[in-house]
C-alpha cells in the first residue's frame, strides 16, 4: 500500500468515526477484529454504554484480506491511533502472537483483548 492509499483511508476511518462520534452522549471505543469469514480487517466504533444509551456501533472500515495484510492493518491503526489518542481499543478475535504485538504497541489502551487459535 502506497502512502496516499494509506492516507486516503485513515482519513476515509476518521471521517466515519468523528460523524458518529458528534451523534453520541458518550465515550467511544475502537473495535478491532480480523474476521477470518470472508477474510477482512475490520474496524467498528462503538458508543461505550452510558444511561440511556443502547450498545451500537457502525463500521468504520473493513479492508480484505486479499488485498492488504496484517502491516497495513496496522499502519492504518496507528493513524487512527493518532488521531483519537485516548480512545480505549478492543481487540477481538486475533492470534496470541498477534495480539502480544499489539499489547506491547498500545498496552494501556487496550481495554480488551481476546486471543483465538488461528493462524492468520
Amino acid at each position: 500500500m502506497n502512502k496516499l492509499e494509506l492516507e486516503n483511508l485513515i482519513n476515509q476511518a476518521n471521517d466515519i468515526i468523528e460523524d458518529y462520534y458528534n451523534h453520541r452522549s458518550s465515550t467511544i471505543n475502537l473495535w478491532i477484529t480480523y474476521a477470518p469469514i470472508p477474510g477482512n480487517y475490520v474496524i467498528d466504533v462503538e458508543n461505550a454504554m452510558a444511561p440511556g444509551d443502547g450498545i451500537s456501533s457502525t463500521n468504520a472500515l473493513e479492508l480484505s484480506g486479499e488485498k492488504y495484510d496484517y502491516n497495513d492493518f496496522v499502519k492504518i491503526i496507528d493513524g487512527l491511533h493518532n488521531k483519537w489518542p485516548n480512545t480505549p481499543l478492543l481487540f477481538h478475535d486475533l492470534s496470541k502472537v498477534r495480539l502480544n504485538e499489539l499489547r506491547d504497541k498500545y498496552g494501556r489502551f487496550i481495554v480488551r483483548d481476546d486471543i483465538v487459535i488461528q493462524k492468520k
